[in-house]
């Protein structure tokens, strides 16, 4: 994996709490601060990708790919989020067809 350095600034009171979350939790600063990008970006990503199914521009099917999940966990993602639920004969036929060839 390549890596880069970013350097940004932060005010003071708010290095003083990531210091003290990463001692807390026994991670040097840097690892903390790369933990709570990664998080930060899933929920950027899960937020985007919920937008976009709402709005129809992807498929369900795609969302669960974008955010690297299987349809079973999309459909429990999008009711906990309470969503409507936009799935069509078609694409359940689709993916009941993609279970048979995966059984075989």
């Amino acid at each position: 994996m390549n890596t880069s350095v970013v350097t940004t600034r932060v005010p003071e009171e708010t290095l003083n709490e990531i210091d003290a979350l990463s001692k807390e939790k026994h991670m040097d600063r840097a690892t903390f601060l790369r933990n709570i990008i990664e998080k930060g970006l899933n929920s950027e990503r899960k937020e985007r990708t919920l937008k976009l199914y709402k709005e129809r521009k992807i498929s369900m099917e795609k969302a669960a790919s974008i955010l690297g999940v299987d349809i079973a966990q999309m459909i429990d993602i999008i009711r906990d989020e309470e969503l409507h639920l936009d799935y069509t004969q078609e694409e359940l036929r689709e993916d009941l067809r993609g279970l048979m060839d995966d059984s075989q």
